[in-house]
């Protein structure tokens, strides 16, 4: 059987992928298994734990809660399996202070082990990172942020914050090296599947060998409302207390989006 386990990065077409998959496993299920964040949640709060406090017992949590998640998973079925989840890399940079993808090694190689020890040596296992061009990364991150958390900063003061995060291909060396040949690791960016009618799922499907001949293409997720950034930053900028702030900027969002003010993100797809 194969494995392609897809964790992030965050902002590069992983909600389009995820939830494309799971709208059409009428078609996919007789080839493919799909595991996403609900599926593996216990191991990626491990996992962003050890994004912002990297000691070896958090590490060792991350691989207890990954082996209970493949538990029920059956090692004899041969149709292959998607395990899709860009927390498995960590908190998004910038969130708890994490400045870059810098647990992604150490997580993949507890990942793969834990792979290899429940359905066998011989399972054909892929890491594979979708990717995007800096600067639009570091904008789509920015603005994640601006809405999770009490960002300040307009996005030319925060961008420089993320410089390093941007690297997104070191990551993918990175992981690769500390591999070590365990696993095969890939990449492929954004930029290049996006587009696609299947967007990142297309790419996905491809690297297990599953056709895409007749899947219907995917509508566009994770829609940016345009416009509502400044809001959001003056939102940020305010004294309101965190409870208030966060039923504001959801009315926001929910406003900009009732009157069709959007923008599709390139990150998520077609």
């Amino acid at each position: 059987m194969r494995i392609l386990l897809h964790p992030g990065f965050h902002k590069t077409g992983t909600s389009s992928l995820q939830r494309g998959a799971e709208a059409r496993m009428d078609q996919l299920a007789p080839h493919l298994r799909l595991m996403v964040t609900s599926d593996v949640i216990d191991a990626a709060r491990a996992a962003r734990r050890y994004s912002a406090r990297p000691d070896d017992e958090t590490l060792h949590r991350f691989a207890e809660h990954f082996a209970a998640a493949m538990t029920p998973i059956e090692a004899s079925d041969t149709r292959a399996l998607l395990i899709s989840c860009e927390d498995l890399s960590g908190y998004i940079p910038g969130n708890h202070n994490v400045p870059a993808y810098d647990a992604a090694p150490a997580l993949m190689e507890v990942a793969t082990a834990t792979l290899q020890a429940h359905f066998g040596a011989a399972t054909q296992i892929t890491i594979w990172y979708t990717t995007r061009a800096p600067a639009p990364w570091q904008r789509s991150v920015w603005y994640q942020n601006l809405r999770a958390l009490r960002v300040t900063e307009s996005f030319e003061v925060y961008q420089p914050r993320l410089n390093r995060a941007a690297r997104l291909d070191e990551i993918v060396t990175a992981v690769q090296t500390r591999l070590q040949g365990r696993a095969r690791v890939a990449a492929t960016p954004i930029e290049t599947c996006g587009a696609l009618p299947l967007g990142p799922l297309g790419a996905a499907l491809d690297h297990l060998g599953i056709e895409t001949e007749g899947i219907a293409p995917l509508p566009a997720q994770n829609i940016q409302p345009e416009g509502a950034t400044l809001e959001l930053l003056a939102l940020n900028r305010s004294d309101l207390d965190d409870e208030a702030l966060t039923k504001a900027k959801r009315d926001v969002l929910q406003r900009h989006r009732r009157v069709g003010n959007t923008r599709r993100d390139p990150s998520q797809g077609a």
